[in-house]
């Protein structure tokens, strides 16, 4: 299996020190099972006192999710360094990266996640959110896809009422993501102004941003 380092830590107290490591499987498939998550986070403590040392590691879908993993186990969410070629292509995947990295093991419940092995390279995650802002639509959809002419990925969400809605928009992933419903302050405006476009519009800017549509596809293969 052909590993790339993702992102990394490491932390010192005394005789103790820890490694968080999120490596990448660059044959894309292992265990001859399309659509399996190519991110493994490892986690690695030492006991130089003792001599020991122990291994725990999981496979996850998204970069951010191996990081939240590791951040269970004691890795600081904001000391990761990240590695390789390919980087965020904008503040809505650093935003979308940051909620899940630091949502703790309460507040997603994962259902389904498919990784596909050939370009864009797209990754879905569906998981129902405890905390969600609209509770009549909890389900997310999470959508990373690859800009491989420009070495970058792309990760949006969507909100859905149900796990099965949200299974049946997998299965185009072309299509805009639904967005959040406006904050309530946003929908306090729209009472207090009225239903006029210029409300509308102002709630829209309050509110979560819808993701834009993704750019094209094509280009050189992605270098790790």
């Amino acid at each position: 299996m052909d590993l790339d380092a993702m992102s990394e830590q490491h932390r010192a107290d005394g005789d103790l020190s820890s490694s968080y490591y999120v490596l990448y499987n660059c044959a894309h498939m292992h265990n001859d099972v399309p659509g399996l998550p190519a991110m493994v986070a490892v986690r690695v403590e030492r006991d130089r006192a003792a001599g020991t040392f122990e291994v725990e590691s999981a496979w996850h879908p998204l970069v951010a999710l191996a990081e939240g993993w590791l951040v269970q186990r004691g890795a600081d969410p904001a000391a990761f360094a990240r590695h390789g070629a390919i980087l965020p292509a904008d503040q809505e995947t650093e935003r979308i990266e940051a909620l899940l990295r630091n949502s703790g093991d309460k507040r997603f419940t994962l259902h389904d996640d498919y990784s596909f092995d050939s370009e864009p390279y797209d990754i879905w995650v569906i998981a129902t959110d405890v905390s969600a802002a609209d509770p009549a639509r909890p389900v997310r959809v999470f959508h990373d896809r690859r800009q491989t002419d420009a070495d970058t990925y792309t990760l949006r969400e969507g909100h859905f009422a149900s796990v099965e809605d949200a299974r049946a928009r997998t299965t185009d992933l072309d299509t805009p993501l639904p967005p959040a419903a406006p904050a309530p302050s946003a929908r306090a405006a729209a009472a207090l102004f009225g239903t006029s476009a210029a409300a509308a519009g102002w709630a829209r800017a309050v509110s979560t941003p819808p993701p834009g549509a993704w750019p094209p596809s094509t280009g050189r293969a992605p270098t790790r």
